[in-house]
């Protein structure tokens, strides 16, 4: 049953406020791939305007995030011997779809509510591939990024980083290494002004077939880890990349990761927040846009809320 939640649970984090980095949750995060014959712009005004709202309306999240991200074709991330960069083409994935839940009750509440989501699928995605992880295994270590809740661009340098462990690594090793070296050192570096990471479980792969999209992810592919860093900008970022802290941390992972594949974010559209949607979850990424730009501060009434959301006034 399709419901429009406004449900508030354990923590109410008001729209465009600091994230709290001490937040208990769990991750649905699923990397998407624009289905061919569409464009970019259609893929990225049909997620966030059509799909997007959808979604924001289902019982249990905590927090919806619309990652809408560029292809990588290598020359930002230090190249690191025994480590492969994936510039694949068709590995180059243009979006991430983050929602947040407070337990993995909660999280379940979702699963079971998104079948209504999987006919849609179809008309924008090639591919869907479903990470989840467990309690403790998604946390942020630095939290001075501009806003956490956007609509749009953000002013920093954000990039989303898929990595993959080799498969003689165990899973406990690698996990190891991301949070007791790598993580550790990049949480320290002044120039990193956001740095968070999930460690995955298997591939979830419990969510109905989508007519012409791929849940499962081909042998070799699939990633086991992900982080996102955010820098103020550019100088910061090569600062950082070029540092002995960074350089050895990676140099000490060579054995343990396979690959990396980087994504530098074009825009995110928020459509939770806190148990509650945001404007962009009520009316459309690109309506909140013109609403907030505009400065309408009737459509941000409860009456509008009320007729728009209830069909009553």
């Amino acid at each position: 049953m399709l419901c429009i939640s406004s449900k508030l649970v354990n923590v109410q984090i008001p729209f465009g406020m600091t994230r709290p980095a001490d937040l208990q949750e769990v991750v649905f995060y699923v990397p998407l791939w624009k289905r061919d014959g569409i464009t970019l712009d259609q893929f990225d005004d049909y997620w966030r305007d059509v799909h997007g709202p959808v979604c924001a309306r289902l019982p249990g999240q905590m927090e919806y995030w619309q990652y809408h991200l560029d292809a990588y074709d290598g020359g930002i991330f230090p190249v690191v011997d025994g480590i492969n960069v994936n510039t694949i083409p068709e590995d180059q994935f243009m979006g991430i779809a983050e929602l947040t839940f407070s337990s993995v009750e909660d999280r379940s509440t979702w699963f079971n509510a998104s079948t209504i989501l999987m006919d849609d699928e179809h008309n924008i995605f090639s591919k869907a591939i479903g990470y989840t992880t467990s309690l403790g295994n998604t946390k942020t270590l630095v939290s001075r990024i501009s806003d956490h809740y956007p609509n749009g661009s953000i002013p920093e340098l954000r990039y989303h980083v898929m990595v993959r462990k080799t498969d003689s690594t165990s899973v406990d090793d690698f996990r190891s290494f991301m949070t007791n070296t790598l993580m550790k050192e990049l949480a320290v570096m002044p120039e990193v002004v956001q740095l968070r990471y999930h460690l995955f479980d298997e591939i979830d792969l419990s969510r109905p077939n989508a007519q012409g999209v791929e849940h499962v992810e081909k042998t070799g592919k699939d990633y086991h880890a992900s982080f996102e860093i955010s820098f103020k900008n550019a100088l910061d970022r090569e600062t950082v990349f070029a540092s002995p802290a960074y350089l050895d941390a990676m140099a000490k992972g060579s054995n343990m990761i396979d690959m990396i594949k980087p994504c530098h974010e074009r825009f995110t559209a928020t459509f939770v927040s806190g148990h509650t949607m945001t404007l962009a979850g009520k009316r459309g990424s690109s309506v909140a846009q013109l609403i907030t730009n505009l400065g309408a501060l009737n459509q941000i009434r409860d009456d509008i809320d009320n007729l728009m959301l209830f069909n009553k006034l």
